[in-house]
């Protein structure tokens, strides 16, 4: 049970902090300064793009082509007599097998009603041929929405090594001029060199080009591979390395990442693999002020409480407590934002049964993944017009900030704790809780800092950064990275079963486990833990940086029990 010497304290809390709030001057309402119109409307690409590099052996993809291809409709646009894409028809011949249909078409120009017609009904559809003209350019033009919609349907589109840059936001020539043309973005706002050697010049000129045209990412794709988009994700095959590049800015060096083929042994590993949504969102980061800033807003609730738990299970009686927060059994209006990447979320998860058990009847759950609807669904958005409580699960939180992050759900959530309601979180729901969002990259979890995703938290509380399953998984070396690059931050690392709750500035801390804060305003001693860790029943100012209560248990009499 939540002990009763800290449950009296919260009685208590109004006092203290109305003492802090007028006595500290930057300590104001925290304000929603999130923009919708920055982030990608568009996270994922729906189906699969694949990109043929001049890729010379497709058998060890044998594996991967019938996925695509098996006793599904195969069309192949091809250049007449061009022989460099032999492997790749062949291969998906074979792939199709006997249940399938293949078909080749051999165009001296691309035809509109052709390809409009077999992205109509195919499964598969390839254009492959000579560096385009500029008359096969318009004609994919006239086509995309064509395009979209094929995609849409989770079907594959395959383009080679000429076609292949018209896939970007921006058409670039092979010489890399740094003037573009429009591309038909199904690839989304990335750049498409498809003759990069890799050498450091190469380099160079890709930074340039990218560089002239502000929030897309530069790809850089060798001969002899092969790039395969899925959803967010890309992986490549063949000889070389793929190479993604952002151009610096004011405050960040160039980010330059190069890619390995995707083997056997290395299928879904992190040097096998990148999320374009990230590089999207670090392209676009890298536009706007710098993050998180010098002097971090001073971290306070203007008005009603934070519960912020470790994952792992809930301390005992926190859900009872969080119910009498956002009014009681009778008056709560309680929501539900599960934090998966699934489109659909069960009704009857997290704390939902719990809820209900309790007796409270107004319950909702909300979820999406299109930041649209979070934005202008007045249906999707009504539960949290009157909510009293919002509760974030557990998951990885980067789905939160792609879903909901700037958009009027964002605001309403934002709302609610002003109205002085309640909102609680575990795991990911814990740390999405900060305005700086920690450990929010989607290749593993292994990376506590993410570049595109450390601007993606909701904000409900400033100037911290949050960790989870801290001593369960290790996590303190990771903090200390963190506060390392960020020491304008206070670090906060929560145990699992452990929870703090917090009001105005002050943090009560409760459950099984400790809390770790990481304050880098005062020196580093030698030798010494660069953090405090607080047991259950301790209190701790985040603004003021300061122990209120320490629970710590009195060191026991080392002679106690020993005989004289």
């Amino acid at each position: 049970m939540i002990t009763s010497n800290l449950l009296s304290r919260w009685g208590m809390l109004s006092v203290f902090t109305l003492i802090i709030a007028f006595s500290t001057d930057d300590l104001a309402a925290q304000q929603f300064d999130e923009v919708y119109s920055d982030w990608p409307v568009q996270l994922k690409i729906n189906g699969r793009i694949i990109v043929d590099n001049g890729l010379a052996d497709w058998s060890d993809s044998k594996p991967l082509l019938e996925s695509i291809a098996r006793d599904n409709s195969v069309v192949c646009f091809s250049r007449g007599g061009d022989e460099s894409h032999t492997s790749l028809s062949t291969a998906l011949k074979q792939a199709v097998g006997d249940e399938g249909h293949f078909e080749s078409k051999s165009l001296a120009a691309l035809s509109v009603m052709d390809l409009k017609d077999a992205l109509s009904w195919a499964s598969v559809v390839v254009i492959q041929g000579a560096q385009p003209e500029k008359t096969d350019l318009a004609t994919l033009r006239k086509l995309k929405s064509h395009f979209d919609e094929f995609l849409e349907r989770g079907q594959t589109l395959i383009f080679d090594t000429g076609f292949a840059h018209v896939l970007g936001k921006v058409v670039v020539p092979t010489e890399l001029p740094t003037e573009g043309i429009a591309g038909l973005n199904l690839i989304p706002d990335s750049i498409l060199h498809s003759s990069f050697d890799g050498q450091k010049d190469a380099t160079t000129r890709l930074l340039d080009v990218v560089s002239q045209h502000p929030r897309t990412v530069g790809i850089g794709v060798p001969r002899g591979m092969a790039l395969l988009f899925s959803g967010r994700k890309m992986t490549c095959r063949g000889s070389g390395e793929v190479t993604f590049v952002l151009p610096g800015c004011d405050h960040l060096p160039p980010r330059i990442e190069s890619i390995k083929p995707e083997s056997p042994r290395r299928i879904g590993t992190p040097e096998a693999l990148v999320d374009l949504t990230e590089w999207r969102r670090d392209a676009i980061d890298r536009t706007l002020k710098p993050f998180p800033p010098a002097e971090p807003e001073t971290p306070f609730v203007e008005n009603g409480t934070l519960v912020i738990v470790g994952g792992g299970g809930s301390p005992t009686g926190l859900m009872t407590k969080f119910v009498e927060l956002a009014g009681g059994v009778e008056k709560a209006r309680l929501v539900y934002v599960p934090c998966v990447e699934e489109v659909d979320a069960s009704a009857d998860v997290g704390p939902v049964p719990a809820w209900k058990r309790m007796g409270v009847s107004k319950i909702s759950i909300i979820h999406t993944k299109y930041r649209q609807r979070a934005n202008t669904d007045d249906k999707f958005l009504e539960p949290l017009t009157d909510a009293t409580g919002i509760w974030f699960g557990g998951g990885r939180q980067w789905n939160l900030a792609d879903s909901y992050y700037g958009t009027k759900a964002h605001r309403l959530m934002k709302e609610v704790l002003h109205r002085g309601g309640v909102v609680g979180g575990s795991s990911a729901g814990a740390s999405i809780q900060a305005r700086y969002l920690a450990r929010a990259t989607p290749i593993g979890n292994f990376r506590i800092m993410a570049p595109g995703y450390e601007r993606g938290g909701l904000g409900f509380i400033s100037g911290v950064a949050i960790d989870q399953h801290f001593s369960q998984r290790g996590r303190q070396k990771d903090m200390t990275q963190l506060m390392t690059r960020y020491p304008q931050l206070l670090g906060i690392g929560l145990d699992e079963a452990t929870a703090i709750i917090v009001q105005k500035s002050k943090a009560d801390v409760i459950g099984k486990g400790r809390v770790f804060f990481y304050d880098r305003k005062r020196p580093v001693e030698p030798d010494q833990p660069d953090y405090i860790a607080l047991p259950a029943d301790s209190s701790y100012d985040l603004a003021s940086r300061t122990v209120l209560v320490d629970g710590t248990p009195p060191e026991k009499d080392k002679t106690e029990g020993k005989s004289e």
